[in-house]
């Protein structure tokens, strides 16, 4: 059917000049206007034929846009997240739904035109930079791989020929001090030397019941050197280093659960020691909910079915256990530790090889490290372990976890990652109807990463079951332990890509721009399977997986500039992008269950129109866009085993965005940015990790240290009435019946229970239906679940932005502005499955800020609040692997935060 395509704005990009708004020829004051680099060629964001939103320093700091996360308040059809404590964009419902170590973000994060393949942007503050832009709808002809959504591209400034320096001391709530900083200082004629700086120190905005300590607390540094030279008239460059550090308790959140006790019968029969297969750890319940702030039942995660398996704890270790109902207060034991570093090497030189022709060569190294390491059960165990052959004592001695009283487990991981990237390009500035800019990119990246689960119940148990596993002995593990959960991981991109763009100015008003690319990705990785409770030592690795993707993609625009009567300039535009992103691996775990081994890559055929206009004098800014995008192989991701499975779905997406800045009477200025935005898949079937039953009564759930599955009702029914049948399916409920038939059929055999009798028995457990997915042992993954019809996450239907601000001229040079912004989004779906528990409701902000500005000397005091309603907002949430129990892991606005920011200028 077709589709209207609806009126939506690209972006207007404003400075925010302290001194003095410029006045236009009519002597009113004029909109200045930003210049961005959106096709990789200095333009007015108003002549862009691009939905781009582009913000200078000055805005960042009036706006009170500090990271990353702070940007979807001021982009319509923007939202952020974080995923395993990376980046994860959204523009209009295109991002990131995959967890995968060769996977690819669906919005490109470049930094000086870079593209990052892995970054920081998620845990650093924008500093000394020129200006960010934020490109919406694919962008893969000039920018990067993969950007299928769009860009988010951090321009820093560059050095230059005068002496300038400034610095800032912000001071705030919860203990918060921020400095940053710049000098320029010019070296002679030819080279300029630039240094910028970034420290945060603050206490956390959550505090642990446990032992009364705060977590989640910054300790932050960042600097960046950036050396510019000119040794021409027709030759210049710059080389940065740009370096990040972070040693802190990021990452620990308020686990929410509505405690899953498990089936007390099934068909009227009672499970008895059975009981604790029968439970998820949490009912699915929404975070919303007055029942969730219990705790999971421990019986359900690894720590808990590993306990009760060698009769270490047959117990939930958190009977009769509650949580705070405040969303800052959790329980941990411990302090989590989160440690990342990322090193930026980046030389770029342009050459003018005719007055016409430009040369530019980009050449980049960067270098990222990762460390995080606490607390996975979301509360410290309530029942202590009891006198068995384990804990004679009542305690256990685990070289990770220490002498303990009771159940204890943790989580994290290390990662390391390096890119090397070289683009060259050549652009062209005829004064003819035909321009170009074509280029070439390569990229080489390498990746590592290891996940980690340990707990003491397995400790104990492969001391007993298997002594030939190594123990590994360090507090700070070095992964090669068999006695726990290990999953390593590598992988290695080459990616070879030429594109260009070539541009016709067709009339003095129409212009044509036809841009091609193709790439060519090459994948390697290799990973390791669980060696818990195996002999030996080390990794053991699966056999390497290659893959290559080959593939055209493009773009086709007509813009047109009219001269109306009714505007100072006026765009239009229409365009048609093909994006594209490489598929990947899934990782040896879920491989191991029989599940694909690989997902295949995206592809979205994408329609925009568009205008921008200048309006009233200068006054009025309106920008309007449209666009619709038929999307097919959307990679989507799943908890499965403590790891990942991604597959793919199609959708279709349109939508709308307004984005307007109006000066009614001088010094008040007025902002809206609306988007709305609609997402529908129309072809995906899965299995829903945490609704595997999806309601039919045919079915039940039963856990595992592999992850759960479901088992046939009636034939669980009849197992339980043989001898022997409780305590059989407690500890082998999800094994498959090629795994278990002759293990039960052996004991049930040896209760007294008929060879054929015992067969039907078990065949009858794993009976299904033709709707039902099996893993490769037979068991029942899930009923299958049609996506056809539900929205893609992190989608709200709509976001609005308000902004105002006023300006004071006051004596002796001073003049003050008191800016407001007001931010809503819609309610969304945090899962694709759209099930009643997935959905986030809608939320607002307020900030607002005071700046008392001086031009003569040269100082700026700002007075700031954040979330000015203090709200407690959950913006996001995880459900975190059946393994793990099941939690919804909580995502907040950042409290109130309020304080007084000082820049002196030298």
């Amino acid at each position: 059917m077709t589709k209207v395509l609806l009126a939506s704005a690209s972006v207007c990009a404003l400075v925010w000049s302290s001194p003095a708004w410029a006045q236009s020829s009519s002597g009113g004051p004029l909109i200045e206007e930003l210049i961005v680099t959106a096709t990789k060629r200095e333009e007015s964001v108003q002549d862009v034929p691009i939905a781009v939103s582009a913000f200078s320093e000055e805005a960042l700091r009036a706006k009170g846009i500090d990271t990353a996360g702070d940007l979807v308040q001021s982009v319509p059809n923007l939202t952020f997240t974080r995923r395993s404590l990376r980046t994860n964009f959204q523009i209009r419902g295109v991002g990131a739904q995959l967890v995968s170590t060769g996977g690819d973000d669906g919005v490109g994060v470049h930094h000086n035109n870079v593209p990052l393949t892995s970054n920081r942007l998620a845990d650093a503050e924008f500093y000394d930079v020129e200006r960010v832009e934020v490109l919406r709808g694919p962008q893969g002809t000039l920018f990067g791989r993969n950007a299928t959504g769009g860009v988010v591209n951090v321009i820093t400034n560059k050095p230059v020929d005068t002496f300038d320096a400034s610095i800032t001391a912000e001071f705030g709530n919860f203990d918060s001090l921020k400095y940053q900083g710049f000098i320029n200082v010019p070296l002679g004629d030819m080279f300029q030397l630039r240094l910028a700086g970034f420290a945060l120190q603050r206490s956390g905005y959550t505090s642990n019941t446990l032992n009364g300590q705060d977590i989640d607390d910054r300790q932050i540094w960042a600097g960046r050197v950036t050396l510019g030279f000119t040794p021409s008239e027709n030759f210049r460059g710059f080389l940065l280093w740009d370096t990040f550090s972070e040693d802190d308790t990021r990452g620990a959140r308020k686990q929410l659960c509505a405690k899953d006790l498990g089936l007390t019968s099934v068909g009227g029969v009672p499970t008895g020691a059975a009981q604790a297969a029968f439970t998820q750890g949490c009912l699915p319940a929404s975070v919303y909910g007055q029942d969730v702030y219990g705790t999971t039942n421990q019986l359900s995660t690894f720590t808990g079915i590993i306990a009760r398996q060698i009769g270490l704890q047959g117990t939930d270790a958190f009977a009769g256990k509650t949580i705070s109902r405040d969303l800052r207060e959790i329980e941990v034991y411990g302090r989590p530790t989160y440690r990342p570093h990322t090193d930026i090497y980046t030389l770029n030189l342009e050459w003018d090889v005719t007055p016409t022709l430009t040369a530019t060569s980009l050449t980049s190294y960067n270098e990222n490290e990762n460390y995080s390491r606490g607390d996975s059960t979301g509360g410290y165990s309530s029942v202590p372990f009891g006198v068995t052959a384990f804990t004679p004592n009542g305690t256990l001695n685990d070289p990770q976890l220490g002498l303990t009283d009771r159940l204890m487990s943790e989580s994290g991981g290390t990662g390391h990652n390096e890119q090397w990237s070289q683009e060259l390009r050549l652009q062209s500035n005829f004064d003819g109807p035909i321009n170009f800019n074509v280029g070439g990119i390569y990229i080489d990246y390498k990746a590592s990463s290891i996940t980690y689960v340990a707990t003491n119940a397995a400790t104990a148990a492969v001391r007993v079951v298997q002594p030939a596993a190594y123990v590994d002995p360090l507090r700070e593990p070095d992964f090669t332990g068999h006695n726990y959960f290990v999953s390593l991981s590598e992988y290695k991109l080459k990616s070879k890509a030429v594109f260009g763009e070539v541009y016709w100015q067709a009339t003095n008003d129409i212009r044509v721009t036809l841009g091609l690319r193709y790439t060519d990705d090459e994948k390697w990785t290799r990973g390791s399977g669980s060696t818990l409770f195996t002999p030996g030592r080390g990794p053991s690795f699966t056999t390497p997986q290659s893959v290559e993707f080959q593939e055209t993609t493009g773009r086709l625009t007509v813009d047109w500039s009219p001269d109306l009567s009714f505007t100072e300039q006026t765009l239009v535009y229409a365009s048609y992008s093909k994006g594209y992103k490489g598929g990947g691996f899934n990782p040896p775990g879920v491989v191991a269950l029989g599940l694909n081994p690989t997902y295949e890559p995206e592809f979205v055929n994408a329609y925009e129109v568009g205008t921008k206009n200048t309006l009233a004098g200068g006054r009025l800014l309106l920008n309007l866009t449209g666009f619709y995008y038929k999307y097919q192989g959307y990679q989507i991701g799943r908890s499965v085993n403590r790891s990942v499975y991604n597959e793919n779905i199609d959708a279709e997406i349109y939508g709308a965005e307004l984005e307007s800045i109006w000066e009614p009477i001088d010094n008040l200025r007025l902002n809206a940015n609306i988007g709305y935005l609609h997402t529908e898949i129309e072809e995906g079937k899965v299995v829903d990790t945490f609704n595997r039953t999806q309601g039919d009564a045919n079915y039940i759930y039963a856990n595992s240290t592999n992850g759960g599955c479901i088992l046939n009702a009636a034939g669980v029914a009849n197992l339980l009435r043989a001898p022997g049948g409780p305590a059989l399916l407690a500890n082998l409920a999800c094994a498959g019946p090629s795994m278990t038939g002759s293990t039960i059929g052996g004991r049930l055999i040896g209760a007294g229970v008929p060879a054929a009798t015992a067969s039907a028995l078990v065949n009858g457990v794993y009976n299904y239906g033709p709707n039902v997915s099996r893993f490769a042992s037979g068991a029942g993954e899930g009923i299958i679940q049609d996506l056809s019809g539900n929205e893609l996450p992190n989608a709200p239907e709509w976001t609005i932005s308000l902004g105002a601000q006023y300006r004071w001229e006051l004596p002796n040079g001073w003049n003050a502005t008191l800016r407001g912004d007001y931010y809503r989004q819609s309610e969304s779906y945090m899962r694709y499955n759209n099930a009643f528990f997935d959905r986030i409701k809608a939320w607002e902000n307020v900030n607002a800020s005071l700046i008392f500005a001086n031009a003569d000397i040269d100082l700026n005091v700002q007075l700031f609040v954040k979330n000015m309603m203090d709200n407690n907002t959950s913006v996001g949430f995880d459900i975190n692997d059946e393994n793990l129990g099941a939690t919804r892991s909580v995502f907040l606005l950042d409290p109130r935060l309020y304080g007084v920011a000082i820049t002196k200028g030298f």
